[in-house]
């Protein structure tokens, strides 16, 4: 009999990270699920580590270093859940994540996708002082192309039938993957994406991390555009600059935490061009300007300092959403 759940691990060199990725899915209050980890050509021991883990429920697939949108589509076709959960080797999971997507989908039968909330965690696993992400209620292609408020694919869980519809990861997408797979299926008809506001994913910020260079991120979110282009009237136009200035504050932001502040400010100059009015009245972007200019003229510690009380105590990081995983 086939589990309600796939949930699908793309694993390359995840290191002690996987260890408590697989811990969370095992933890599920909802336990009909099987766990199945694709490894991407890892050259560490975190998959042999798993293979050790006795539960029926865990497969190991493996494949020579293909990317993960390769090795996700690999997942998507040995998965036989209705519904199809991925995670990120470095991420968690609240015990109630899988539960609190069966409830939304039986709440809204009419939804491809549902996403819940996210909480920032460090790489020990501590809440970093970021602002959490809530979502709640119906999102349109519209709303998400401008401001991708789901986050990151450990956020997403999609039935099967939906993503069948939809179309796997675009394998050419190796960065980005996820956005242009919830805008696919997002596009497809009205109320098809729904939020869950709790922040039952965790999503790790650490050194290192595949998303911390804005430049392929721009590079892939110009492909993002080009694939779900909208038709040429003014509305489609607004939408778009809306979408890039969200994003270039993101880019800002990626080049700011990376201490590259000439390229933070020139990324933020982009953004207010594309829409100066929209630019001055988001408070996001306020933020992250004044950190820049902070960051030119004072210590590390004293600009932590006063980013906390600018921030209200939530840490110059809330400017830079939205967060792209």
């Amino acid at each position: 009999m086939s589990p309600l759940f796939s949930v699908i691990v793309p694993v390359f060199d995840a290191g002690e990270y996987l260890d408590r990725a697989i811990a969370s899915v095992r933890a599920q209050t909802w336990t009909d699920f099987e766990l199945i980890l694709v490894d991407d050509g890892s050259t560490d021991d975190a998959v042999d580590r798993a293979c050790s883990i006795r539960d029926p429920r865990l497969r190991v697939l493996r494949q020579s270093n293909q990317g993960a949108p390769v090795a996700l589509n690999r997942g998507l076709a040995a998965a036989s859940g209705e519904y199809v959960a991925f995670l990120d080797a470095d991420d968690l999971w609240a015990p109630t994540k899988l539960e609190r997507h069966r409830e939304s989908f039986l709440a809204h039968p009419d939804a491809g996708l549902t996403f819940t909330g996210i909480l920032y965690v460090g790489a020990d696993d501590e809440p970093l002082n970021l602002p959490q992400r809530q979502p709640r209620g119906s999102f349109t292609f519209e709303e998400l192309l401008v401001d991708f408020v789901v986050g990151t694919s450990s956020a997403i869980a999609v039935r099967r039938t939906a993503m069948q519809s939809a179309g796997s990861f675009d394998p050419a997408m190796l960065y980005m993957y996820d956005v242009d797979l919830v805008l696919r299926i997002a596009r497809a008809r009205a109320r098809n994406v729904v939020g869950i506001a709790e922040p039952l994913t965790s999503y790790r910020r650490r050194p290192g991390q595949q998303t911390s260079d804005w430049r392929p991120m721009a590079h892939y979110w110009a492909k993002v555009l080009q694939k779900h282009r909208l038709s040429d009237d003014d509305g489609a136009a607004r939408l778009v600059s809306l979408a890039n200035l969200n994003m270039h504050r993101y880019f800002s932001y990626l080049s700011y935490e990376q201490g590259d502040l000439p390229n933070a400010f020139a990324l933020l100059r982009m953004a207010f061009v594309m829409d100066p009015l929209r630019f001055m009245t988001d408070v996001r972007n306020w933020k992250l300007g004044i950190a820049c200019g902070v960051a030119t003229i004072l210590p590390a510690r004293a600009r932590q300092r006063l980013e906390r009380l600018v921030s209200g105590g939530n840490g110059v990081h809330g400017a830079a959403f939205p967060m792209v995983g």
